[in-house]
């Protein structure tokens, strides 16, 4: 019986040593920063991990199931509702213009 491979950070990175790739190298010919495959292995840039699958031919989702599921438009608290009263800064703009001392 064949198991699924199971792809974590380890798994990910015995692959790219056995094909001779490194983090660095794949993020410098995806002309990002250099430090983004490693912040996309642990979850923390969503384009460093698409260089990587794209690198080891391997789809998205299969190389990262559990990173990357929900996205800004998922949360209910950002900073974009209109719930919000706004920033400090547009308050005093606010200020200014009223000719409020």
């Amino acid at each position: 019986m064949n198991t699924p491979q199971v792809w974590d950070r380890h798994a990910i990175n015995a692959e790219l040593r056995r094909r001779g790739m490194t983090l660095t190298g794949i993020a410098k010919s995806a002309g990002l920063y250099s430090s983004a495959c490693r912040q996309g292995i642990i979850g923390l840039s969503r384009p460093g991990a698409e260089a990587i699958a794209a690198a080891l031919d391997i789809p998205f989702r299969t190389l990262f199931p559990t990173l990357y599921t929900r996205g800004r438009h998922d949360e209910l608290d950002t900073t974009s509702t209109a719930r919000r009263s706004g920033s400090a800064k547009v308050a005093l703009i606010l200020d200014a213009t009223s000719g409020a001392p």
